[in-house]
């Protein structure tokens, strides 16, 4: 029977643990100073870095590269010390992935396209079963993961917010996100459980029921993750509570560990609706909208409403009669049937 992706993380975490045994590596010093471990291992350079060497795309405070010799990791040292951890942790275990046979093996086997984004979860779920005690967080999450028990487990071990996050996901009982905001609601970190698509760092979260936690109280209800390209995701539980100026939030797809009235949900997501001009017609756009105009890309002839200049300035229209997207020239004027009609 093929394996869940969330069990097979499971199978293969311990199996990275397991490689650390065999190279002479002590879990509990890695966990209390992954500096120091990390550059004894395969002779990995650390470096400390400004965050303008960092991709701003990046979900964590480092930076692994293996295809340098030798292998370099670069981290910020002005971020707190469990964040600080808990990303040298995530990149040490890139590096520890084509070294890990199991590992190595259910990468290849991954569809194309599926292995980045599996192997994100991966090292997430390393680092934060080397920062966080399994007794401690099952007995933490004993009664269910709310936005509460999340706190509680923070408030309670070392580990920086983004672990204590991502073991709250491995314990969702249905597909969804525990997510860490900042105060001006945007995702800094979001741990996923289950087939949802990854939210990246600096989405901003505009759902309304977010926004009370947001102010430094707390939220329940049902709502929409937002993408980065602004799309809003599915309809999902939601449970979200303030602690020291972030919020973190429990999304889940059904069977929430908290009280609240079965609902129906809608399980489609919301793009862009827009109206284009210069092909006639309505359409729905699944990217970002143009940030100077702020108006949805025509998915036809990627216009948007900027005039003439813009960013994306037209360059064909969608001819109405043959449905085919020719240039301009093959039109006369503001007509939408080309000249060969």
């Amino acid at each position: 029977m093929t394996l869940t992706k969330q069990a097979l993380i499971g199978e293969l975490v311990p199996a990275m643990l397991a490689h650390l045994t065999s190279i002479g590596v002590d879990a509990c010093k890695l966990a209390a100073e992954p500096a120091a471990v990390i550059v004894t291992v395969d002779g990995i350079v650390l470096d400390w870095v400004e965050p303008a060497a960092l991709s701003s795309g990046c979900s964590v405070a480092a930076l692994y590269s293996g295809t340098e010799a030798p292998p370099r990791i670069s981290a910020l040292r002005d971020t707190s010390e469990g964040r600080r951890n808990f990303s040298l942790l995530h990149e040490f275990g890139h590096h520890l992935c084509p070294r890990v046979t199991a590992v190595a093996a259910a990468l290849w086997e991954l569809p194309d396209g599926e292995e980045g984004p599996f192997e994100e979860d991966l090292v997430d779920a390393f680092a934060a079963a080397v920062l966080l005690p399994t007794d401690i967080v099952s007995r933490i999450f004993a009664e269910g993961v709310t936005a509460a028990s999340v706190i509680r487990l923070w408030q309670s071990t070392t580990a920086s917010r983004e672990a204590c996050c991502v073991a709250a996901a491995h314990r969702l009982p249905a597909p969804g996100y525990v997510m860490l905001l900042e105060p001006n609601s945007r995702s800094q970190f979001a741990a996923r459980h289950g087939d949802v698509l990854p939210i990246a760092r600096g989405s901003v979260q505009p759902a309304t029921r977010l926004q009370p936690a947001v102010r430094g109280g707390t939220a329940r209800g049902v709502d929409r993750p937002t993408f980065r390209s602004g799309v809003a995701g599915p309809q999902m539980y939601l449970d979200a509570q303030a602690a020291d100026d972030y919020t973190f939030a429990v999304w889940v797809t059904d069977s929430p560990d908290w009280p609240t009235l079965a609902a129906p949900l809608d399980t489609g997501p919301l793009g862009h609706d827009g109206h284009c001009a210069d092909c006639g017609g309505d359409f729905k756009s699944w990217k970002k909208p143009c940030e100077t105009c702020g108006e949805p890309f025509c998915p036809q002839c990627e216009a948007c409403h900027c005039l003439p200049g813009g960013q994306r300035p037209v360059a064909n229209r969608l001819c109405t009669s043959c449905f085919l997207t020719l240039p301009l020239t093959a039109f006369l004027g503001d007509s939408t049937t080309c000249n060969e009609h």
